[in-house]
């Protein structure tokens, strides 16, 4: 990669007692740890970056003074360390709008996500724990639920400081200066995540062009859409309007009419699987000669 633009930041644990009061931490924890940094970041390009070109290294030996691992992020565009504020590694000027990903995983303390909402156009997502919802930005709400990541905050802040006699797990910036703090007592709110976690909700609209293959004269479930690529789903119907046209009309209706629709579609991301649902919010257009319309 033909480097254009880096930062340095760094991760530091200390604690009162034990290995890391001596400048000492197990081989284990501080390999997962690297790694868990690692993993976060790529899965943040992926996400935030659609897999831009960025390389991680560890660019010191791990220095006493508590414990210090020093880090440089190379990337091939100024934009791409961006993704270093969204997980809470960067102390760069420009927030990211509702916390980091560290800041926004402590907020969920370690509780299980019922949903995740991203409406269609928005930057912002609503995390839904225990009845509370947590505004946030959407990269950082889709990181926040990806097990991977969970994981590997886990590996990176809770393990290697749980237990140990007021423990801290620190971000410091190129300048050396504490850009995140997070005490022992409260590590345990990165804990990998919960099983039964949903994992995202996406919803989105568009307006398309469709025919109403199945059809329910009695309710607003039971009808199927055929799409111009001959994709076929079965969809809810939410246009009173139009179910009413429609009943007063069977005789005229056709399943060759082509009809312009609003389309939402409601993404469910779970760990073990995921799902669509289909509804027509609005029957906009009846493509049809003027006495036959229901539009």
């Amino acid at each position: 990669m033909t480097k254009v633009v880096e930062e340095k930041f760094s991760i530091s644990y200390d604690a009162d007692e034990g290995d890391l009061n001596n400048h000492e931490i197990g081989a284990l924890a501080l390999g997962r740890s690297i790694l868990g940094v690692n993993d976060a970041v790529s899965q943040a390009n992926a996400l935030i970056n659609k897999g831009a070109e960025v390389k991680l290294k560890v660019s010191a030996p791990v220095r006493e003074g508590s414990i210090i691992v020093d880090f440089l992020l190379l990337a091939s565009t100024p934009n791409a360390l961006a993704l270093l504020k969204y997980l809470g590694f960067s102390g760069a000027v420009g927030a990211v709008a509702g916390g980091s990903l560290i800041e926004v995983v402590q907020k969920l303390k370690n509780r299980k996500v019922a949903k995740v909402t991203i409406e269609a156009e928005s930057n912002v997502a609503v995390i839904e724990v225990d009845g509370e919802k947590i505004e946030c930005d959407k990269y950082v709400a889709q990181l926040a639920v990806d097990k991977k990541v969970r994981d590997s905050l886990h590996n990176v802040i809770q393990a290697p400081i749980s237990g140990k006699k007021n423990a801290k797990f620190k971000v410091l910036n190129e300048q050396e200066i504490e850009v995140l703090v997070i005490d022992e007592a409260v590590a345990h709110s990165f804990s990998p995540l919960p099983v039964g976690s949903l994992e995202s909700e996406e919803i989105t609209k568009e307006t398309t062009t469709v025919y109403f293959v199945q059809v329910n004269f009695n309710s607003k479930r039971g009808w199927r859409i055929k799409l111009a690529d001959g994709q076929e789903y079965a969809v809810e119907l939410n246009d009173n309007k139009f179910m009413a046209n429609v009943n007063q009309n069977k005789q005229t209706f056709s399943k060759e009419d082509l009809f312009e629709v609003i389309l939402e579609k409601r993404s469910l991301y779970r760990q073990t699987r995921s799902s669509y649902q289909y509804t027509v919010v609005e029957v906009t257009n009846h493509f049809t000669d003027k006495d036959r319309r229901l539009v």
